[in-house]
C-alpha cells in the first residue's frame, strides 16, 4: 500500500468531521475503539499518556506541552485534530509529521485487522482508524511521552481509551450542544470524562459553571485538581506584535520573565495550562521537567492557524475561532497586538456553529464583511453567512470560493487595514493549502 492508497482507504469510512449530523453518543461509543486497540496489541500501554480535552484551546496547550518535553530530549508523541492542509500534520513525533511511507505502513497493518468479519459488520469510523493509527506509530516510534488531543468531547472520544496519569482542561464554552448538550455544565460533564481516577487534573480558567462540574468530579474520582488563576498564577510583564511575557507562580515552582510567540491573552492561560500539565507529569512518573525545558519549550512553540500573520500591507491574519466565545478572545487579541485603520472579515463556518453569536462578537469591529465557505460538507453557505451578517449594517459582500473571498479583501483594502480569515479551521486550512 502506498500513501494514496492509504488515505484512499481511510476516506472510505465514516468521517464525523464531514456529516451533517450523526447520532451521539450511538455512534461514538467506545467499545469498539478499545478492541480496535486491543486488536493491534494495545500500543497505548506503552509509553505515558496526557489527554486534553476543552472547548477551545486544547491544541495550542497540546503543542505548548510538546514542545516543553521535548527540550528534555524526551520523545514526544503529539495527536491533534483537525488537521489545517495535509492530513499527516495529526500525528507527529517531537515536531515532525508521520512520513508518507510510515502512515502507509500503519494503515496497511489496520486494513489487514479490519479484514475480520466481526470488522466488516461494523466498520470503524475515520477518527477511530486515525487514533489507532497514531498509538501504533508512536510505540514503534518509542515515544516517551503522547500528548492527545480529544477530537470532540471527553466521555466517548477515541483518545479516551488511553490510561492518562495526568489530563488538561482547556476551557469549556458552548459548542456541539447538538451532541454535547445545551448548558456549560452539560458540556462539562463530557468534557470531565477524561478524569478516570486519582489522576492530576490541571485546568484553565473557566466559567463558574464549568469550574463546579469540574471541581465535583475531581473530587468524586479522587483527582487532584490544579487550576490556572488559582494555584498556578500569572502575572502578566509586557507583549508586542510578535511576542508576549509573562510570570508563572506555583507550588512546584515561580518562573520569571517568560515569553512565548503565540499571540492573544488566551495563550498565555493556555501555556500555563502546559506547564502545569509538564510538572504534573513530573510529579506523577519518573520522567523529569526541567525549568529550561518549559522556558524554551513554550518559546519555541508553534501552532499554525491561530492568530497567525500570513501578509503584510495589509496584514492578513489566519484564525479558526469557531464559536462565540473563542471569537471574543481572538477580536481582543487582534486589538492588543496588531495596529490598524480598517478590518475586513473573511468569515466561512460550519453549520452546526452559533454564528450569529460568532457576529455579535466580531461585526462591532468590523468595516466590512466577505461571506464565504469551505469546501466542507458541513459548511453553511456563503449566502447564508451574508444574509445574517447584513442585520449589523456593516458592509457585506459574497464569495463562496475560500481564496477568490481572500483575493477579494486584498483588493479593496488598505495597506494599513488589516484582513481577518476566521470561523472555521477548514477554512483557515483551504487558504494555507492555497499559499503553500
Amino acid at each position: 500500500m502506498n500513501y494514496e492508497a492509504a488515505v484512499e482507504f481511510i476516506d472510505s469510512f465514516v468521517n464525523h468531521e464531514k456529516t451533517v449530523s450523526s447520532q451521539y453518543p450511538e455512534n461514538f461509543k467506545l467499545d469498539r475503539m478499545r478492541q480496535l486497540a486491543k486488536d493491534i496489541g494495545n500500543p497505548q500501554n506503552a509509553y505515558e499518556c496526557v489527554i486534553i480535552a476543552g472547548s477551545k484551546g486544547k491544541g495550542s496547550a497540546a503543542a505548548f506541552l510538546s514542545s516543553i518535553l521535548r527540550m528534555d530530549n524526551l520523545r514526544v508523541g503529539l495527536y491533534t485534530s483537525p488537521h489545517l492542509v495535509h492530513l499527516r500534520e495529526r500525528i507527529q513525533v517531537n515536531g515532525l509529521m508521520i512520513n508518507e511511507i510510515r502512515f502507509a505502513e500503519t494503515l496497511a497493518l489496520l486494513k489487514k485487522t479490519l479484514e475480520e468479519a466481526s470488522w466488516r459488520r461494523n466498520p470503524p469510523t475515520y477518527f477511530e482508524i486515525l487514533t489507532a493509527a497514531a498509538f501504533h506509530y508512536f510505540k514503534q516510534m518509542k515515544v516517551h511521552v503522547a500528548v492527545l488531543e480529544v477530537g470532540l468531547g471527553g466521555i466517548f472520544d477515541s483518545t479516551n481509551v488511553a490510561h492518562a496519569k495526568v489530563v488538561g482542561l482547556a476551557p469549556i464554552s458552548l459548542e456541539h450542544t447538538d451532541k454535547l448538550g445545551k448548558t456549560i455544565s452539560k458540556i462539562a460533564v463530557q468534557k470531565c470524562g477524561i478524569i478516570k481516577g486519582r489522576e492530576i487534573v490541571v485546568s484553565a480558567p473557566q466559567t463558574a459553571e464549568a469550574e463546579t462540574v469540574i471541581q465535583k468530579t475531581a473530587e468524586e474520582r479522587e483527582a487532584r485538581l490544579v487550576r490556572v488563576g488559582k494555584e498556578i498564577r500569572i502575572f502578566e510583564r509586557d507583549y508586542g506584535e510578535d511576542f508576549q511575557r509573562f510570570d508563572l507562580k506555583a507550588a512546584f515552582g515561580n518562573f520569571y520573565d517568560l515569553e512565548i510567540k503565540l499571540l492573544g491573552r488566551h495563550q498565555i492561560d493556555n501555556a500555563a495550562l502546559a506547564v502545569g500539565l509538564a510538572k504534573s507529569l513530573e510529579d506523577k512518573t519518573r520522567l523529569e521537567i526541567s525549568d529550561d525545558a518549559v522556558r524554551q519549550g513554550i518559546l519555541d512553540a508553534h501552532w499554525p492557524g491561530r492568530l497567525e500573520k500570513t501578509q503584510e500591507s495589509p496584514a492578513v491574519i489566519l484564525d479558526g475561532a469557531q464559536n462565540a466565545e473563542s471569537a471574543r478572545k481572538m477580536i481582543a487579541g487582534v486589538k492588543r497586538h496588531f495596529h490598524y485603520e480598517k478590518l475586513y472579515l473573511v468569515l466561512g463556518v460550519s453549520s452546526d456553529k452559533d454564528l450569529d453569536g460568532i457576529l455579535s462578537e466580531l461585526m462591532p469591529e468590523v468595516f466590512c464583511l466577505i461571506a464565504t465557505q469551505s469546501r466542507n460538507p458541513r459548511a453553511l453557505p456563503a449566502a447564508s453567512v451574508a444574509e445574517h451578517a447584513k442585520d449589523f449594517g456593516k458592509d457585506v459582500l459574497t464569495e463562496p470560493a475560500a481564496f477568490a473571498a481572500l483575493e477579494k479583501a486584498k483588493s479593496i483594502a488598505g495597506i494599513h487595514d488589516l484582513i481577518l480569515v476566521t470561523g472555521s479551521l477548514f477554512l483557515v486550512g483551504e487558504i494555507k493549502e492555497k499559499d503553500a
